[in-house]
């Protein structure tokens, strides 16, 4: 639910600068109301779009981790997935900071096999942890994407999870297995892509 990752930083790494952007004041109203997360929370909100926030940003301002979590299979914001928004956000991560995105394909997976290839032309590293299955073993699911300029693979062995985490090279032929799109401002076709999703959901 909204909110539930950051007020878990905040319980566990008491002190930790976080930034919350969320486009609908609603749902910051519903995490203090319905969620559990105090009034006098230390965790700072912005209600506004994503790739505005991150713009208008100070060119000081660095983080440890950059959380995407506005995707779903009926609603991506296309703005937030394409290559100029990545090296905005490699700009205001620090060398050792990661760039994490939960988002839906399906079985086809023309859509994260996009992706991937988007963040690979601005991520020296880009890891995929698949919730269910091997990469398109299934008609929808959610993956983990992790992007770093630095080897994440230290962490990943270390985590109890990390079994989720498809073989790169694994990755590597799943991008070959098809074209990879690169997405740009100019040309990003989220809703082509996502389509077969669309039509298994409502099968």
């Amino acid at each position: 639910g909204g909110y539930t990752f950051p007020h878990y930083i905040e319980v566990v790494h008491p002190g930790s600068q976080i930034d919350v952007i969320e486009i609908d004041p609603g749902v910051t109203a519903v995490a203090h109301d319905q969620l559990g997360l105090p009034l006098d929370t230390t965790i700072t909100t912005f209600n506004e779009d994503a790739r505005h926030f991150i713009t208008n940003l100070s060119q000081t301002a660095q983080y440890d981790l950059i959380v995407g979590d506005a995707f779903n299979d009926f609603s991506v914001p296309y703005h937030l997935t394409t290559l100029e928004f990545n090296q905005l956000i490699a700009t205001h991560l620090k060398a050792d900071g990661i760039y994490m995105v939960n988002i839906i394909d399906g079985k086809q997976g023309d859509f994260l096999r996009a992706y991937v290839n988007t963040l690979q032309q601005t991520f020296s590293h880009v890891y995929v942890a698949a919730t269910v299955g091997e990469l398109g073993s299934v008609s929808r699911q959610t993956y983990v994407v992790l992007a770093a300029q630095s080897s994440l693979d230290t962490v990943i062995d270390a985590d109890p999870l990390a079994q989720t985490f498809v073989p790169e090279t694994d990755v590597a032929a799943y991008l070959q297995a098809s074209p990879s799109i690169l997405l740009t401002d100019d040309y990003v076709p989220v809703d082509n892509l996502l389509a077969p999703v669309f039509a298994d959901s409502g099968s």
